[in-house]
C-alpha cells in the first residue's frame, strides 16, 4: 500500500485536494497503524452542541452558509481545519501526526475532558469480569486472586492446561485509577509476578492508554514481559497490542505454593455451551503493536452506526431506588434522584420522613451497609459530601465501587459549589439536570 509522505500531505492542502470523502481515509493513510484506540467521532458525539460550536470559534474554523450541518460535517471541518495546522506550523515537530494532533487538540480541552466518562467508564471490578469472559472464551480458566492469602498481590490467575500447564498473573487498571504513583506500583506488582508465574497481562482501557502515552505502555511491557489487552467499554471492542514470552524469572516452588492457594472453585471457566464474553475480540488480528495507534477517526458510514445504541435495560435499573447526595457534617440533602415507581410508593407511604432520618444519621464507614425496612441502602463517602442508595437487593462488589466512583466524581466537578453550600444551603448552586444525569450514567440506571 502507498502511504504518502508528510511532503506529500502538505502539498495536498496547497492544491485544496481534500474533500469530505477523502480527508478520514488520507488521515488513516498518512497514520500507518490499523486500529484506533480512542473515536474522536464517538468524544465529539457524545458532547454538547454548544460546546462543539464553543472549540470551533476558539480554533477560528470557518463554518459554510448552510441552513443545517450535521455533527459528522462538523468532525470533518474540525480535521480539514487542525491538519492543514499541523502541515504550516512547528505543531508537526511535536506530534507524530495529523490524526494525533486532532486527537490530543480536542481532548486538551476542558470543554471535552468531562465527556471521557462517555467513552471510558468502567470499574474495576467490570474489568476484570470482561477481561474474565474473554479468557474464558479463550479456553482458558481463570481464577480470583484478590485475597489477602495470595502473595504476591495480583487481580487474577489464568491457568490453561494442553500438554503443558500454562499460566499468567493479571493485572487490571482502569484509565480514570491510573496515574503515574498507581502505575509504577503495578508494574513493581507485575515484576515481583514474573516468579509465579509463565507470564504476565495488564489489562487496561483507552483513557489508561492515553494518560500513560501508548509508546510508553509498549515499551514499558516489552521491558517487563507483560501482554498488554484494552478494553473499549464504549464500542464493546477487546484489543490485543503485545504478547509475552516464557518467563526467566518463574520460581517452581513459588508457583506450585500459590497455586495450591487458589480457590477451589475459579471465576471464570471455559464453556463449551456458549461464550461469555459480550465484547468483539479478534485474535488473528491482535498482538502486533505497530497494527495499534491512539487515536482513530471514523467516515460518515461507520459513525453513523455509532449513533445506533444498543437496545436493553439498564443494569441495576430493577433494584435501583432512590440515590440522596449530601453534604457530609450535617447530613443536609444536596440533590436526589429517585426511579419512578418508588417516587410513588414514597409518597403514598410516607416513608420518604423515614428515609430523611435515616440518611442523617450516617456517618462513618461502619454504617456503609444496611437493612432498612425491606430496603437495603449502601452509602459511600468523600471528602465533603456522602451518599445513601436505596435497593431492593444488597449492592454487588461492582455497584459499591461505582458508588464511591460516583461521590468522587462528584466532589471533583462540584468542589466550588460545595464549599459554597456548606455556607448557604443553597441547592440552586448545581445544575441538578447535569447531575442527574451522572448519576444514571455511572449507577447504569
Amino acid at each position: 500500500m502507498f502511504f504518502p509522505s508528510k511532503t506529500d500531505f502538505a502539498k495536498m492542502f496547497e492544491k485544496n485536494s481534500f474533500t469530505e470523502e477523502t480527508i478520514v481515509s488520507r488521515l488513516k493513510e498518512i497514520s500507518k497503524s490499523k486500529y484506533g484506540l480512542i473515536s474522536i467521532n464517538y468524544i465529539l458525539i457524545n458532547c454538547r452542541m454548544e460546546d462543539l460550536l464553543t472549540f470551533i470559534r476558539n480554533y477560528g474554523i470557518s463554518l459554510p452558509d448552510k441552513v443545517f450541518i450535521t455533527r459528522y460535517e462538523y468532525i470533518i471541518m474540525i480535521a480539514l481545519h487542525l491538519t492543514e495546522m499541523y502541515y504550516t506550523t512547528d505543531i508537526q515537530k511535536k506530534y507524530e501526526d495529523p490524526l494525533e494532533y486532532i486527537g490530543y487538540a480536542i481532548l486538551n480541552e476542558d470543554i471535552f475532558t468531562k465527556y471521557l466518562i462517555n467513552i471510558d467508564f468502567i470499574v474495576k471490578q467490570d474489568l476484570i469480569d470482561t477481561f474474565a469472559d474473554l479468557y474464558a472464551d479463550l479456553g482458558v480458566t481463570v481464577y480470583n486472586t484478590s485475597t489477602d492469602s495470595i502473595t504476591p498481590k495480583m487481580d487474577m490467575y489464568s491457568v490453561r492446561k494442553k500438554s503443558t500447564l500454562r499460566t499468567e498473573s493479571i493485572f487490571a487498571m482502569t484509565g480514570f485509577d491510573m496515574n503515574g504513583k498507581s502505575y509504577s506500583e503495578t508494574k513493581s506488582l507485575i515484576e515481583k509476578a514474573n516468579s509465579v508465574a509463565n507470564g504476565s497481562i495488564f489489562v487496561t482501557t483507552p483513557i489508561g492508554v492515553l494518560k500513560i502515552g501508548l509508546s510508553k505502555l509498549l515499551r514499558d511491557m516489552n521491558i517487563l514481559n507483560c501482554k498488554l489487552y484494552v478494553i473499549d467499554p464504549s464500542r464493546k471492542i477487546i484489543y490485543g497490542l503485545t504478547k509475552n514470552k516464557k518467563s526467566e524469572a518463574q520460581n517452581q516452588e513459588l508457583k506450585e505454593k500459590l497455586i495450591r492457594k487458589l480457590p477451589r472453585a475459579p471465576m471464570r471457566a471455559p464453556s463449551h455451551v456458549f461464550e461469555l464474553s459480550d465484547y468483539y475480540f479478534n485474535e488473528s488480528n491482535s498482538y502486533d503493536p505497530l497494527d495499534f495507534r491512539l487515536f482513530d477517526i471514523y467516515g460518515n458510514l461507520e459513525h453513523n452506526r455509532m449513533l445506533i445504541k444498543e437496545e436493553g435495560d439498564p443494569r441495576y435499573a430493577e433494584v435501583f431506588r432512590d440515590l440522596i447526595i449530601m453534604e457530609i457534617t450535617s447530613g443536609t440533602p444536596i440533590i436526589s434522584y429517585a426511579s419512578d415507581n418508588f417516587k410513588e410508593l414514597a409518597l403514598a407511604s410516607g416513608f420518604l420522613a423515614a428515609m430523611d432520618s435515616f440518611v442523617t444519621q450516617i456517618g462513618g464507614s461502619e454504617m456503609e451497609e444496611i437493612n432498612y425496612k425491606g430496603f437495603y441502602v449502601q452509602a459511600a463517602y468523600g471528602k465533603s459530601t456522602k451518599l445513601a442508595c436505596f435497593l431492593s437487593i444488597p449492592a454487588d462488589k461492582s455497584l459499591k465501587e461505582r458508588l464511591k466512583h460516583l461521590i468522587g466524581l462528584f466532589e471533583e466537578r462540584y468542589e466550588d459549589e460545595i464549599e459554597k453550600f456548606k455556607i448557604s444551603g443553597n441547592t440552586e448552586l448545581f445544575n441538578s439536570r447535569e447531575i442527574i444525569y451522572l448519576i444514571k450514567e455511572i449507577i447504569d440506571v
